[in-house]
């Protein structure tokens, strides 16, 4: 199964008489989009020459799927992964489902699909890059095939910041740990937890700390649990915060983990609407309280610290 979307709208749409060579395609999984991500769009930008600007990647996994994908914790949804392509000029994304490609050689890959249904006329990719059978093939082997059939393929090289390779794993790895600013350098953007607000039990607004709690994506990566310094874009202003990411052991046996802030100079109810919550740094660990009162003290603590980290680090008030 495949399908042809629009980046910015995430509308799946009709071809219709397409074009011989029609898309400059890139081709991976993207999550992320990361800064190595755009290096690839750029280069397709340039080198599109009039085509139409697309990827090729894997469609969401369907439930009991053995997909490539899946194996591995998402950092972004689905739908924020389009957003964030359309950000970066790529104005269309072929979705395929992994069973409908992962019997295919890397012959019938390239003939197939995207000459055959993607009507690629431009293929970039990362070093890395691999497909067809048992990942049988790489980015050499791609541009070895699509040169035989008058296909241009250009092959990026990888992406350094710090002295580190820019990947998906490693952004996965510093959110893991608690290093979100590693990932946000990684990613070139912050790295944001985009979700409705839901009711909760009203237990910050019992201790005198209002707050509003998120659920985090389905087969996300597993954030390293415990309090953020954070920042929350309301109706398009910014607000210091501070996040915690976990049960709240002192006060529920909840399994669940969730995204739960409290926005410092912010009164309004909110529930319902959709709000963006950057985290920035990492301040301890989530930790179970004996009594509420202590709990009480340590979360006026951490509402300190990231008032202070916001005014002098980030310049918001």
């Amino acid at each position: 199964m495949s399908a042809l979307v629009s980046t910015a709208s995430g509308k799946e749409l009709v071809r219709e008489n397409t074009a011989r060579g029609e898309y400059a395609i890139a081709l991976g999984c993207f999550d992320g989009v990361h800064i190595g991500h755009a290096r690839l769009f750029s280069v397709l930008s340039e080198k599109a020459n009039g085509k139409k600007r697309a990827v090729w990647t894997f469609a969401p996994p369907r439930d009991n799927e053995i997909c490539p994908v899946k194996s591995k914790p998402l950092i972004f949804s689905y739908e924020k992964k389009l957003r964030c392509l359309a950000e970066c000029g790529v104005e269309y994304a072929f979705l395929y489902d992994f069973p409908a490609i992962a019997s295919l050689s890397c012959e019938e890959f390239v003939d197939e699909i995207l000459i055959g249904e993607c009507s690629c006329g431009l293929a970039v990719c990362g070093y890395n890059f691999t497909f067809g059978k048992g990942a049988s093939g790489n980015a050499e082997t791609l541009k070895e095939l699509l040169a035989k059939r008058g296909i241009e393929t250009v092959i990026v090289d990888n992406v350094q910041i710090n002295g580190m390779s820019v990947s998906s794993n490693a952004i996965r790895t510093a959110l893991v740990s608690g290093d979100v600013e590693t990932a946000e350098m990684m990613l070139g953007r912050e790295y944001t937890v985009d979700a409705p607000v839901v009711s909760g039990k009203m237990l910050g607004r019992e201790l005198g700390f209002p707050t509003v709690n998120q659920s985090l994506i389905d087969g996300g990566v597993m954030l390293r649990r415990g309090v953020y310094v954070s920042v929350c874009t309301v109706d398009g202003k910014k607000y210091p915060a501070v996040t915690n990411i976990g049960v709240r052991p002192t006060v529920s046996d909840g399994e669940k983990v969730n995204c739960e802030t409290h926005i410092i100079g912010f009164s309004g109810l909110i529930y319902g609407e959709n709000v963006s919550v950057a985290l920035k740094h990492f301040l301890r660990d989530e930790k179970r309280f004996e009594s509420k009162e202590e709990l009480r003290d340590a979360v006026l603590l951490n509402i300190e610290s990231a008032r202070i980290y916001c005014k002098e680090k980030l310049k918001i008030n």
